[in-house]
């Protein structure tokens, strides 16, 4: 094995507390981008669901999510585009950041609520300017292929959708926002990418600082108040647990509180990227052994190595499937239990679409913010993970960021030195760290003072 444990400086906490809002011209590009998908498609027009857990698509145009309502987006090959909001949100359509049309539809709405209308759903619809003179697409958050012919939207949409609409034409458009070799937002601009830097490294910061605090006697849900920062929306449920988790179907931090040899487990993800962590509450390798013997041998530095292995072989150009292949030959599921994606990219949520999978003719291109994810599971040992956030950035849009970000710029490069420096871990020039705490483990969670790191 290259890798080995050693005393180091631990990164800084960069992010700026500065959110980076999304320009108009970007909202511009978007829209255009998610046009010109629909033209090749052959699409007249789209109808965009979304609710809380589901309002990427519908955010990437129009700026915000439902809250804890449901909404559609109808937008026509002509620009033209109206939004269906509930009660509660009806009054937000005037901050919609595509220019729109509104229509209040209660029942989108929560239980009880006055409606405003007598209308059913199907009676909305026909009165919402559709042009139907194509296919039409309904958009969700599933790659559905088309000729399955199903949906991931509520059924009653869908009946509503029929009464005016031949069944014929309505195909599923998710591909036109996602899919992994064509998709509208699996690529980000500069602004983008700073836009999406700020919560990656919120969500670094935050996970560094809980490490710190890790302590015999701290309780889960004072680790979670760390994870938790700015008010910001989670993009995953929080994750401070120590021992075993799930007890009673229970998925958030409790009073239990952290006893040496515990497993550890920590997560938070923000718009823009995630930072796990696991492993175990132990000072050195002796405790570490004691409670999960050749865990560093078996587990940990093999997931290390191959954590540097993605990040040397992740380029421009190359294709995802080739990758998957490569990736599997150094690291091999059968032995190591990864079963997932080895790497997805992210954006408002935390998976939007991977290009790595078996097969897959995707191409890795500039602009795309990947998170690094795939997570052992080993018979008789615990799992690990060191989940963080890169983007790709061909020398086009290196130059965009350093020039319209200079300070998002600036980080990148501190970050790039301290893996180098600290870690030896020379990444290619195309990679860029959103987080300060890329490819930084502890083996020892109650011991800042060593990491993992590349040999000589």
């Amino acid at each position: 094995m290259n890798v080995q444990i050693k005393k180091v400086k631990e990164p800084k906490l960069d992010n700026s507390g500065k959110p980076m809002p999304l320009s108009a011209a970007t909202i511009n590009q978007r829209t255009q981008k998610v046009l010109k998908n629909m033209e090749e498609k052959e699409l007249s027009s789209i109808i965009v669901y979304a609710d809380k857990e589901h309002g990427s698509n519908f955010e990437y145009l129009v700026g915000f999510i439902p809250r804890f309502e449901e909404a559609l987006l109808i937008l026509n090959a002509d620009g033209t585009s109206t939004l269906l909001l509930g009660n509660e949100n009806y009054n937000k359509a005037q901050y919609s950041r595509l220019e729109t049309k509104s229509i209040q539809v209660s029942l989108f709405s929560l239980p009880n609520q006055p409606m405003n209308s007598t209308k059913n759903l199907k009676e909305i619809l026909a009165g919402v300017e559709i042009d139907t003179s194509k296919k039409i697409g309904l958009v969700g958050w599933k790659l559905i292929p088309e000729m399955i012919k199903e949906f991931d939207i509520p059924q009653f949409i869908i009946e509503a959708a029929y009464t005016i609409i031949d069944q014929k034409k309505l195909v599923n458009a998710t591909g036109i926002f996602i899919n992994p070799e064509t998709g509208a937002r699996i690529t980000n601009n500069a602004n983008e990418i700073a836009h999406y830097e700020y919560g990656s490294s919120l969500a670094s910061d935050s996970m560094l600082e809980a490490m710190n605090n890790l302590e015999v006697g701290k309780k889960e849900i004072e680790i979670g108040e760390i994870l938790n920062k700015h008010g910001q929306y989670n993009s995953v449920v929080t994750i401070s647990a120590f021992g075993d988790r799930f007890i009673e179907g229970n998925l958030y931090p409790t009073q239990k509180t952290l006893d040496s040899g515990n497993k550890v487990s920590l997560t938070v993800g923000y718009r823009g990227g995630l930072s796990s962590r696991s492993g175990y509450a132990v000072m050195d390798e002796k405790e570490l052994e004691s409670v999960d013997e050749n865990y560093l041998s078996d587990v940990v530095f093999p997931y290390f190595e191959s954590y540097c292995y993605w990040l040397k072989n992740t380029t421009i150009g190359k294709s995802g499937g080739d990758f998957y292949k490569e990736f599997e030959e150094t690291y091999p599921k059968v032995k190591y239990g990864w079963d997932l994606c080895p790497g997805h990219l992210t954006a408002e949520e935390e998976w939007l679409s991977s290009p790595i999978f078996e097969q897959s003719t995707a191409r890795f291109q500039s602009g795309m913010i990947f998170q690094i994810d795939f997570i052992p599971h080993q018979k008789g040992h615990n799992s690990m993970s060191a989940e963080s956030t890169v983007v790709l950035a061909d020398k086009e849009l290196r130059m965009a960021i350093e020039n319209k970000y200079p300070e998002v710029w600036s980080r990148i490069e501190n970050r790039r030195d301290y893996m180098l420096n600290e870690l030896n871990i020379a990444i290619p020039e195309e990679i860029l760290p959103l987080a300060s705490t890329v490819g930084y483990y502890r083996p020892f969670l109650l011991n800042n003072e060593y990491c993992l790191t590349m040999k000589n």
